[in-house]
């Protein structure tokens, strides 16, 4: 979600990817295999937003849920998402739907330790 997603105009999660699925089949009609494409919708949305949007939700996700340790091990302490054009040039840093950075970053740290990710 905090990879795939951002706010745009008229909402605040939408998807940025998109699958193609391919299915092979025997002329007899017997499945011989498939094959999933998973690709990018919108790669203008890293460098560039509209009034009203964000970028991908786990830029700000970062920045406001890391520990002050953490940021300051990136080199992040001393910035915000005002400090960088990828997160700042529509100037829209929040969600419409109450949905707080802090609690999706939490979240997101949740599912990368179930995943085998660690620090």
């Amino acid at each position: 979600e905090s990879f795939g997603t951002a706010r745009p105009v008229r909402n605040d999660n939408s998807s940025r990817f998109g699958k193609f699925i391919e299915i092979r089949f025997k002329s007899d009609g017997t499945l011989i295999g498939a094959s999933i494409e998973t690709y990018l919708l919108e790669k203008v949305r890293l460098i560039s937003q509209t009034l009203g949007e964000r970028n991908y939700h786990v830029f700000y996700e970062m920045l406001a849920g890391m520990t002050d340790e953490d940021l300051e091990a990136v080199r992040l302490d001393d910035y915000s998402a005002e400090d960088f054009k990828i997160t700042s040039c529509s100037g829209t840093y929040d969600r419409r739907d109450g949905v707080k950075d802090t609690d999706t970053f939490e979240d997101l740290v949740d599912a990368l330790e179930v995943m085998g990710f660690d620090e």
